[in-house]
């Protein structure tokens, strides 16, 4: 298991990056795509656009702002909750 901090999880979009990983036993991704940065759940294919690509002023903000099933991605990044395991960050 490959274990990334929020911050530095708000660092590699805010570069550029994207990000796999798996939380709950679903499959996650935060990618950019048709010059829109893009949350989605790979596994049943729900998809929330969060801002335009590149938009690397405001993607860590986005970002923290999300909820999976009523948690705080920065509490699921910073806790290692729900067996999160990062994937890849691309």
């Amino acid at each position: 298991m490959w274990k990334i901090t929020f911050d530095e999880l708000a660092d590699y979009l805010m570069h550029g990056r994207e990000i796999e990983f798996r939380y709950e036993g679903k499959a996650y991704s935060i990618t950019n795509r048709r010059h829109e940065w893009i949350f989605c759940c790979d596994t049943d294919g729900t998809t929330v656009i969060l801002c335009d690509f590149p938009g690397y002023d405001v993607i860590g903000d986005k970002v923290r702002q999300l909820e999976i099933d009523g948690v705080r991605m920065e509490d699921i990044f910073d806790e290692g909750l729900g067996g999160l395991d990062v994937m890849d960050v691309l």
